[in-house]
């Protein structure tokens, strides 16, 4: 079973993305960018869905921080985020995410976007 590290440090976007995922995948679901790099440290998901705005730590640090980090670089990233300004989605392009899914967003659209990363690692 494929393994997802969901971060966000919202509590009900965390159980709301939980329930849509965890019938097929397993889950880890931290609320910070720094536990999400402590996590890294121990856990090695195949796809990371990672927030851009947080508190402390947003996004695009976490994932500057993964791509300097050999033993995380090259880990998928998906952003996902409220924030639908296309210089968002440009920067986190840049950084390496490999998607970008606008909040809200429908269930079957996040599975078929997890789903379409597997497909380019085939």
């Amino acid at each position: 079973m494929k393994h997802i590290l969901f971060v966000d440090d919202v509590s009900t976007n965390l159980k709301c993305v939980g329930l849509i995922l965890k019938d097929q995948y397993k889950v880890t679901m931290v609320k910070s960018g720094r536990e999400a790099l402590q996590c890294l440290k121990s856990v090695k998901p195949d796809l990371v869905l990672l927030d851009i705005h947080m508190q402390e730590m947003d996004g695009y640090d976490v994932m500057r921080c993964m791509r300097a980090d050999p033993g995380t670089a090259q880990i998928p990233v998906i952003l996902l985020t409220a924030d639908a300004e296309e210089d968002s989605r440009e920067r986190g392009i840049a950084l390496g995410a490999l998607d970008y899914i606008s909040k809200p967003f429908e269930p079957q659209e996040l599975l078929a976007r997890i789903g379409a990363v597997w497909q380019m690692e085939e």
